[in-house]
């Protein structure tokens, strides 16, 4: 009777452990060939991208979904392994809707961020490095994670913007720039005059060693290109390399006003018009 009872007792144990000895190996096998996966499309697709910034955004999202996929298989895998020791996962995936219906509803914001940050790496929004301008907040992109951008603007002020909170962004440094400069004459002022010394001040510039490797196109003016209740305003400006609008700005800025002081024109503003009043 005894050795009866052993044998069914050692057959049932068998029944439930032989099961679960497969689930577990086929569970590992799962997360040795997503390892695998991750590391050959680590091998074959991110590695070669020599852009570093792009190779990290990869790497990012190799690694989100690895991490998916294995935590898929484990929550997979005890289900079964609960079904197959005769424990009714019914009222336990009952209580794990419930339970991941509270935390969506607490975690609103927190999957909003992760939706935009796997959106702005996908599409290739911005990148470190990058100048741009989201909502009120613009300076140099450092740091991008799922869930935020770290913004540092002039002043040196890091920004934390939540990427769910990303609607509109102004990239400066994407593809081509333009920079412009904006400069103001009194009504009294020969315009025609500061326009011709404009236009040689520019032809110069592109000679410029600090201008000439950035631009794209020759430079523009535009006379008369608006005015005001105190001057009339031309427009310089240049297609130039993403980025480098600024410093090509400034050297813009310093031909335009040494040729005006060579054909003896002044610059208009308002203070300067309110002196002469």
């Amino acid at each position: 009777m005894l050795d009866w009872l052993g044998q069914a007792v050692s057959y049932s144990l068998l029944q439930v452990i032989l099961p679960l000895l497969v689930i577990a190996g086929l569970t590992a096998l799962a997360m040795r060939l997503v390892t695998l996966a991750a590391n050959e499309i680590d091998r074959r697709v991110i590695a070669p991208v020599k852009d570093h910034d792009r190779r990290a955004r990869l790497q990012t999202l190799r690694k989100a979904a690895k991490s998916t996929a294995q935590v898929v298989i484990l929550v997979i895998a005890v289900l079964i392994g609960l079904g197959t020791v005769g424990i009714d996962i019914g009222p336990a995936l009952a209580a794990a809707g419930i339970f991941g219906l509270a935390v969506s509803l607490g975690a609103q914001t927190l999957i909003k961020d992760i939706i935009g940050g796997l959106t702005i790496l996908l599409e290739d929004e911005y990148r470190v490095g990058d100048t741009v301008k989201i909502g009120s907040v613009s300076g140099d992109v450092e740091h991008i994670t799922l869930r935020r951008t770290d913004v540092r603007d002039a002043e040196g002020r890091l920004f934390i913007v939540p990427n769910g909170d990303v609607r509109v962004v102004a990239n400066e440094t994407r593809d081509w720039a333009r920079a412009m400069v904006e400069l103001n004459f009194g009504y009294d002022a020969d315009v025609k005059k500061a326009v011709a010394a404009l236009d040689e001040a520019l032809a110069k510039m592109t000679a410029d060693s600090r201008v000439k490797p950035h631009l794209l196109a020759e430079p523009e003016i535009f006379g008369w290109n608006g005015f005001s209740d105190w001057a009339v305003s031309v427009r310089l400006r240049a297609k130039v390399t993403a980025g480098k609008q600024g410093d090509v700005a400034r050297v813009m800025r310093q031909y335009a006003l040494e040729a005006l002081d060579q054909a003896g024109i002044s610059v208009a503003c308002p203070s300067h018009l309110s002196k002469g009043v």
